[in-house]
């Protein structure tokens, strides 16, 4: 059976190399604003356990993003603790082959998600990277949550930091 043009598919435990590959397809592309070399091995500092971790933890997610049934992209999430001690979950990493973008691949793959979160999320978008917060401000325009509020984080000034749909 073939996936939806536009769905997401867990994965599954299996594919973590392929995740783990994916990855470093992400890291290259934040390389600009994320301040991380490459490696001696050719690799951008990437743990293949954590990685994993997003498969295996009950916790956490991993989903491929497709494209008429072939690889596109990734998400994952996983539970962050905000400023008021909330736990949301984050919509960790969002990642879109350069030839599948502006397709609206990610737009549906952040309302799916969206959707399925229970109470607060949050996104963590660098400062340095227009493109993506020019997206997630879209993003949150269009798939019209109670609330989106940016907010600081000292330890963390290299990003810029969204709650959305936090519990009053």
């Amino acid at each position: 059976m073939n996936p939806p043009i536009y769905g997401l598919q867990t994965v599954a435990h299996d594919q973590a190399a392929a995740l783990f590959q994916f990855f470093q397809l992400y890291y290259y592309e934040n390389s600009d604003w994320a301040a991380e070399d490459i490696g001696e091995d050719g690799l951008f500092d990437a743990c293949a356990a954590s990685i994993a971790d997003y498969i295996d933890a009950a916790d956490k997610g991993a989903y491929w993003i497709r494209k008429d049934g072939g690889l596109a992209g990734f998400v994952v999430t996983e539970p962050v603790t905000l400023p008021d001690g909330t736990i949301a979950q984050e919509l960790a990493d969002l990642f879109i082959l350069k030839r599948y973008r502006r397709q609206g691949l990610a737009m549906a793959s952040v309302s799916a998600l969206a959707g399925e979160f229970k109470g607060p999320w949050m996104v963590a978008v660098y400062r340095e990277d227009t493109r993506a917060d020019a997206f997630w401000r879209q993003a949150f325009a269009r798939i019209g949550h109670a609330g989106v509020r940016q907010y600081e984080d000292p330890e963390l000034p290299q990003f810029r930091l969204y709650a959305i749909n936090e519990l009053s």
